[in-house]
Order: structure tokens, then C-alpha cells, then sequence
């Protein structure tokens, strides 16, 4: 097939999880012997060369973000773009899809977490989610989800035919760079002498930050916690909380790692820590299991899709069973050996292979007449 993959929205680093997918998937595809062009920002071929290796990438002019002059484009530049490429299919990767499509259409929606949490979203970009998604979906000729939880979330909110929404996960090859530091390396660089555990997010308030402090201090004279991820709303109020209870130096934040760092921190910890209350998918739990690292993650959402019984899952509310279940395994070794095999075993289940075959799926049925 002849494919369109609209990632101008994609700012190497800045994304968060829909990154990984989009990237891997695109190349996954595009090895699969589809002919694939990429539409990205600048800067896209030089932090992702093995793409620019078997696809075409058109950059646009700008490297940021840029919402506004992403969304002119999309809707004037890029359908005229597209005809005259005569892609079979435009796979747009953010969620939203221009109003003039040009050609057969599948949009990736990671979730609509604006419907869950709207005061995560300033208003502007929450009236334009409420408008623009709805839209997609059902303009569309398919619409691609990572989980079974965000299509049966998309089929009660949005009234989605289920049979037009095909899930297409992660895979779990390729989510960090070859060359990166070991975790002996990333301890020294950030001065990590104890045992510690780590939680990779932004500080939103469904990710649960202050949940699991609570949960984390009777364990602080025996190990560390360690956030990262771009500072955020919430970090003043779960910086206060540590200072209350007495955990500055126990309770650390890193703020924005590179990838290559982040796997070298997930290598190094006892286990990742992921209490969140809302994930379309969750792929912290899965860069875990793939590199060995045990995981206790909640029960919520799409979250149990990914860990399965590669690791121990909690409600994110209970307060004890947290600060239990990280007691067991930050001193139970063998129980770290169990969880670090069953993690791998886990992961092996999700790959890129497969996730291109299925959003191949997703494109054939986007081109049905």
C-alpha cells in the first residue's frame, strides 16, 4: 500500500508514549513492504535516521509543536498533498484528523482522557477535542487504539461502531536506543547510591504522584523513589508533601531524561512503580518488563491489558497494599527474579510485527468502497 503518515504533531522527546508507537510502527510498516511517506516537523530525520532509512519524510518548516500552524496545514497543504501523491491511505497519528481529508482516512486515538479529566485541558484545546475527535471518528474509514479499554471507551462515550476500531498495541522490540549508558553508569550521573524505585510521568493528577509518596515513606530509610518527566502543574504540591513528611533527599525528581537514561534507570531499580488511575495503554509497564525490571502497577483502565501476569497489579487507591507489595520486593530477591522473568515472558507477546499487520488491517478496511 501507498501511505500517508501524518506525524507533524511528533516533537522528538516531547510526546510522551505515542511516540515510541508511532515511530516503531511506521518503520514496522514500512519493512513490511509498504511504501510509506511521513509528514513531520524539522529535526524529524535527524533524531530518527532509521527511518528516514526506508521511508520518505517530508518535513514541514517549523520544529516546535505549533498547533495552530499544524492544524492550517493539515487542512489546506496536506489534503492537496495527498492527492497528488495518490496515497491509498492517510494514517493521521494525534488523535484529531483535518476536516478535508483528500483520501481514505485512519486516525490513531490514544485515548480521550479529555472526556475523563477535562481539567487537564486548558479550555481552548479541550473545546477543540470535543469538536475535532468526534469528527474523526466518524469520518474515518478505521480508527486504530492501542487497547481493548480505549475502544470500549470510544464505543460508550462516542457511540463508535466497534467493528470500524481495530486495536493495534505496542511492541516491545526497539523502545530504547542500542547505545546507551548501563545502569551503573545512570547511578552515577545522578548520584543514585540507595536501592530505589522509579516512576516515569508527568505529574498530572490521575498518574497518582501523591498517592504513592504516602505509600513510599515507611520504606524511606531503606530506599529512594525517583520521578521523572517534564516539570509539571502538580510537582509543587508533591515537592511540599515530601517536605512535610520529611523525605527531601528520599524522594527525588529528575525531571526529563533522555530514553537511552530512562532504560538505564528502569535497569537499575528495584521496580517500577506505576499507580496511575487512566492509561489508553500504559507503556512505562511494558519498557519494564522488556528490560527485565519488575513492575507493580495498577488495576485501572488499559494498564491490566499490558502487565497481564508479568507483574503484581493494585488498586491505585489502597495505600498499604502499595507500601507492602514494595516492601516484598525490595527485600525479597527471589521474588524480583520471578517477576523480572515473568515481565520478560510478557513482553516477548507484544511485537512490532504483529502491530503492523494490524494497522495494515486498519488501512484495508479505511479503503473498502
Amino acid at each position: 500500500m501507498h501511505v500517508g503518515m501524518n506525524l507533524m504533531f511528533l516533537v522528538p522527546g516531547e510526546v510522551g508514549g505515542s511516540e515510541p508507537l508511532l515511530t516503531n510502527l511506521t518503520r514496522a510498516i514500512s519493512e513490511a513492504g509498504h511504501d510509506v511517506t511521513v509528514y513531520a516537523v524539522a529535526g524529524f530525520s535527524r533524531a530518527y535516521p532509521e527511518i528516514e532509512a526506508v521511508c520518505q519524510v517530508v518535513e514541514v518548516p517549523w520544529s516546535s509543536g505549533a498547533q495552530g500552524l499544524r492544524i492550517l496545514a493539515e487542512n489546506t497543504w496536506l489534503p492537496v498533498s495527498a492527492r497528488r501523491q495518490k496515497f491509498d491511505v492517510m494514517h493521521h497519528g494525534v488523535g484529531t484528523t483535518p476536516y478535508i481529508k483528500g483520501v481514505p482516512s485512519v486516525v490513531t486515538i490514544h485515548d480521550i482522557q479529555y472526556a475523563h479529566f477535562p481539567e487537564n485541558f486548558v479550555l481552548p484545546k479541550r473545546m477543540w477535542l470535543r469538536s475535532n475527535v468526534p469528527m474523526s471518528v466518524r469520518s474515518c474509514g478505521a480508527v486504530s487504539v492501542p487497547s481493548e479499554w480505549v475502544k470500549q471507551d470510544l464505543v460508550r462515550r462516542l457511540a463508535t461502531d466497534p467493528a470500524k476500531v481495530v486495536v493495534v498495541p505496542f511492541g516491545s522490540e526497539h523502545l530504547f536506543p542500542e547505545e546507551r549508558p548501563g545502569p551503573d553508569e545512570v547511578r552515577r550521573r545522578y548520584g543514585l547510591e540507595q536501592e530505589f524505585f522509579v516512576f516515569p510521568g508527568r505529574s498530572y493528577p490521575h498518574k497518582n504522584h501523591l498517592m504513592l509518596v504516602e505509600a513510599f515513606e515507611p520504606l524511606a530509610g531503606s530506599a529512594e523513589l525517583v520521578f521523572t518527566g517534564p516539570r509539571w502543574f502538580l510537582d509543587e504540591r508533591i515537592e511540599s508533601t515530601v517536605r512535610s513528611k520529611g523525605l527531601a533527599g528520599r524522594v527525588r525528581h529528575l525531571g526529563l531524561v533522555s530514553r537511552a537514561e530512562l532504560a538505564g534507570l528502569y535497569e537499575a531499580a528495584v521496580a517500577l512503580v506505576y499507580p496511575t488511575k487512566f492509561e489508553g495503554f500504559g507503556a512505562p509497564a511494558l519498557e519494564a518488563m522488556s528490560l527485565g525490571t519488575p513492575v507493580i502497577a495498577s488495576d485501572r483502565t488499559a494498564v491490566p491489558e499490558v502487565v497481564g501476569d508479568g507483574g503484581i497489579l493494585l488498586d491505585p487507591d489502597a495505600v498499604g497494599a502499595w507500601t507492602d507489595a514494595m516492601w516484598k520486593v525490595l527485600k525479597d530477591s527471589s521474588l524480583q527474579g520471578e517477576l523480572a522473568q515473568r515481565g520478560l515472558e510478557r513482553a516477548a507477546k507484544f511485537t512490532w510485527e504483529r502491530s503492523a499487520e494490524l494497522q495494515v488491517g486498519a488501512y484495508r478496511r479505511a479503503t473498502l468502497p
